[in-house]
């Protein structure tokens, strides 16, 4: 556009100069005028492209600053995925909440900026507004799973509970419709049961027939691979933390976890219903935390689940 408005210009110049000086013979005396007109443009024109080139050259070095980041970045995320696929991974799954010591373990967890995996017993939801208001502050809370434990826990009676696979189904359907999980995981009460893909594992034989109907019915069944034992009537943890996660380390460097490379750990909400036994959670989830070998990973990611 400044070209053409300077041409414009140069030759209404000219134009007036012939004009004023009468024509020919103002053009034969005056050729340097007539002439410097053009001689200007040219000027122009070649400063322009000169301006021209140096944008072009500022703009193709931006464009390769901007690819060298944009492939460092590239490069980064790819060494961080594959140090991630190296790990081998931890899933800290807690059972039977909502109850008192649930609230103590969601603390931690968030303090701490880690994934955890509760497996929610729909009965003991209804015990009061209590516990449905920490059933709300887990569902609102990140990092967090919530998966099925039934809704009944099969009151405790087992093999009366398991005798009927149908009404086992029912059962886990019922949790399924209070609750409203996101995903069809299910650990079954009482049970170290799997179904998962082509992993299947029945401890109880007789309780086999239930499974099998809870997974024909579209739920994935996840047992654990080692349990953080507690006493059944202190409720307390055990406190050799040392010896569980040396038990963890073997098992996963032995190739003896349900997948290998994957351990899925059993704890219990109400297992750190005190001070001492908070205490214990949060020494052994900082040594889990910062040994480079593990990687804390939510129960939605184990492999082999079902796409629902």
């Amino acid at each position: 556009m400044q070209h053409l408005i300077f041409t414009f210009l140069s030759i209404s110049y000219i134009m007036n100069l012939i004009e004023c000086g009468k024509g020919k013979y103002f053009y034969r005396h005056n050729k340097l005028l007539l002439t410097l007109p053009f001689l200007l443009l040219n000027i122009f024109l070649f400063s322009c492209n000169i301006r021209s080139q140096e944008q072009k050259l500022n703009t193709v070095t931006s464009d390769s600053m901007l690819f060298q980041k944009q492939k460092q970045a590239y490069n980064d995320s790819l060494a961080k995925a594959a140090a991630s696929s190296n790990k081998m991974k931890i899933y800290l799954t807690f059972d039977d909440g909502p109850n008192n010591g649930t609230l103590n373990v969601l603390n931690v967890i968030n303090a701490d900026s880690i994934p955890a995996s509760f497996f929610i017993v729909g009965y003991h939801v209804q015990k009061g507004k209590k516990q449905k208001a920490v059933l709300k502050t887990l569902q609102e809370s990140k990092n967090v799973a919530l998966c099925n434990h039934s809704f009944s826990h099969a009151y405790n009676h087992y093999t009366k509970f398991y005798s009927d696979p149908s009404s086992v189904v029912k059962d886990i359907e019922s949790n399924n419709d209070l609750i409203k999980f996101n995903n069809r995981i299910v650990r079954m009460p009482g049970r170290n049961a799997w179904r998962i893909d082509t992993i299947n594992h029945t401890d109880i034989v007789e309780s086999g027939p239930a499974f099998d109907s809870v997974y024909a019915a579209g739920f994935d069944i996840m047992g654990w691979d080692i349990e953080w034992m507690f006493d059944h009537k202190t409720l307390r943890p055990d406190s050799s933390i040392d010896l569980l996660l040396r038990r963890m380390y073997n098992l996963l460097e032995s190739g003896k976890t349900r997948t290998q490379g994957h351990l899925v750990l059993l704890a219990h909400d109400q297992s750190f219903h005190s001070e001492e036994a908070v205490l214990l959670l949060r020494q052994f989830i900082s040594l889990l935390k910062n040994n480079t070998d593990y990687e804390l990973v939510l129960a939605t990611n184990y492999p082999g689940l079902r796409k629902h």
